[in-house]
């Protein structure tokens, strides 16, 4: 197995966990209940920056190892590339629009509801194409020395929610997650 593709599979995993959570979070917003700003704010802040700091560093840096060594699938990699930065500004500038009510400003509901749904459909089908398609052709294409040698070269940090909690940074989302388990 390897370490790159394993960590990148388990970061999608919790991913996924957050986008229930800030799919429930939605729902609540929809029907009208003010739900907690301060744990959506965090949650988007996390998936912003985690991602944009070491998960998808490492993707593109995977993504483009097996296009140089292969060429299978570039169209398909270069596409999740590209995808990564849209991820990208959709986090940021639903972050934005939440600290715009947090602060409150005027906010058509409506408008920032269809954000966070539009994030979370984007991200979803992102990681299911990655998980899929993107992933088994990299097992395929690269051999273990090239994956370990990805693996050692990849970003690291740790992570403030799932790892080494940053309690002072993420702490609503630390302990809604927390309160899960």
């Amino acid at each position: 197995m390897s370490e790159l593709l394993d960590r990148l599979s388990t970061e999608h995993h919790r991913l996924g966990r957050l986008l229930d959570l800030l799919s429930g979070l939605l729902d609540q917003f929809h029907a009208g209940d003010e739900p907690d700003y301060e744990l959506m704010c965090e949650l988007v802040e996390y998936l912003t920056d985690y991602a944009d700091q070491v998960h998808h560093p490492s993707e593109d840096m995977l993504f483009e190892r097996v296009i140089a060594v292969s060429g299978q699938g570039e169209d398909l990699l270069r596409r999740l590339m590209h995808e990564h930065a849209a991820l990208s500004r959709f986090n940021h500038r639903f972050k934005e629009s939440l600290e715009g009510i947090v602060h409150e400003e005027v906010m058509r509901r409506d408008e920032v509801e269809q954000q966070g749904r539009e994030l979370v459909g984007l991200m979803r089908g992102h990681l299911r194409c990655e998980d899929l398609e993107a992933f088994p052709l990299a097992r395929a294409a690269l051999s273990d020395a090239e994956l370990a040698e990805l693996a050692a070269a990849a970003p690291t940090a740790d992570d403030p929610v799932f790892g080494r909690a940053d309690p002072a940074r993420f702490r609503a989302l630390y302990l809604k997650l927390r309160d899960q388990v």
